[in-house]
């Protein structure tokens, strides 16, 4: 048997959900889903200094997030398993394990990438429904459901994706691009770079921050305050006595990439991009990441075992 719900129900059941949950539509923001879960600024205490005590923010609220892309859903198993290990970052889990994740997907898939339930598009009239964890067993329980014997299913392709197959070989990703760090890309890059970090913003992997400590302005509370960083922003690896790692544009934009496709794939097997287009899409500078990585591994493949 397979269950599913018909495409004119699905508002219908999201209203239902509404009512008694907080429910999210990831397609209605720029920034990914992270957001939700690893906000890009948070106050992670404050200490009152008459009463002498710590309030930590109310992790209470659950969440459920409706999911439009595949690469959505990937990304954030991913990013579950870098905010796991090597040791769980308290802060993130706190809002993540009060969150469901479903999966409203409009082309065909062979295997599921994450989430808790996905609504896979099978015929213009039908979505298959695909449960995937207990709250996904959960959250089906009502009448917009229905069970049946062979539904149509007929095959919607997404767009084709070139960067994506190329992430299917993150070794070789890993070496062309550690191999790269003198080639003249850099250079060109650096003169098109803005600097702005908005690439990291927009990234559903990408998960730098910083910590701040600030004081009220009557002197009552100190507030200890996490947010986003970027590791193509000016101040991102300066230090104490001024000194800073990576002064240049050419030296930060190198790093981000070395981060996401080298050591990436030394610590975790995979590279930290699901070529979702975010980058690219909000880039002020037009910069596409794919094609700079393909120009990379063409290279590295003609030159890199020479040298």
């Amino acid at each position: 048997m397979n269950l599913v719900i018909e495409k004119r129900q699905i508002k219908n059941w999201l209203d239902e959900l509404k009512k008694e949950n907080i429910v999210i539509d990831s397609k209605k923001s720029v920034l990914p889903i992270k957001q939700h879960f690893f906000p890009p600024k948070e106050n992670l205490f404050i200490f009152n200094k008459k009463t002498k005590k710590l309030k930590s923010p109310d992790y209470k609220k659950e969440i459920i997030i409706i999911c439009h892309y595949l690469g959505q859903l990937e990304a954030m198993t991913q990013l579950d398993e870098i905010m796991e290990k090597p040791n769980p970052d308290f802060f993130y889990w706190q809002r993540r394990e009060k969150s469901t994740l479903i999966g409203l997907i409009d082309e065909s898939f062979e295997v599921a990438s994450g989430g808790d339930l996905i609504l896979e598009k099978i015929n213009s009239k039908q979505y298959r429904v695909l449960i995937l964890t207990d709250k996904g067993k959960k959250i089906i329980k009502n009448k917009f459901f229905k069970e049946v014997d062979k539904p149509e299913v007929k095959n919607y392709l997404g767009e084709e994706n070139p960067f994506k197959e190329m992430l299917l070989d993150p070794e070789l990703l890993a070496n062309a691009v550690k191999w790269s760090k003198d080639h003249k890309i850099w250079d060109e890059l650096a003169g098109k770079c803005l600097g702005c970090g908005i690439c990291t913003y927009v990234c559903p992997l990408c998960h730098c921050f910083s910590i701040n400590d600030r004081v009220a302005l009557d002197d009552r509370e100190c507030i200890r305050c996490r947010q986003w960083d970027a590791c193509t922003l000016s101040e991102f690896a300066k230090i104490a006595g001024n000194h800073n790692f990576h002064k240049t544009i050419k030296e930060r934009y190198y790093n981000w990439f070395y981060h996401k496709f080298v050591r990436a794939y030394q610590e975790y097997g995979k590279a930290q991009c699901v070529a979702c287009g975010n980058c690219k899409r909000n880039c002020p500078a037009g910069i596409n990441i794919g094609d700079v990585l393909k120009e990379i591994v063409e290279d590295y493949k003609k030159y890199g075992k020479l040298i």
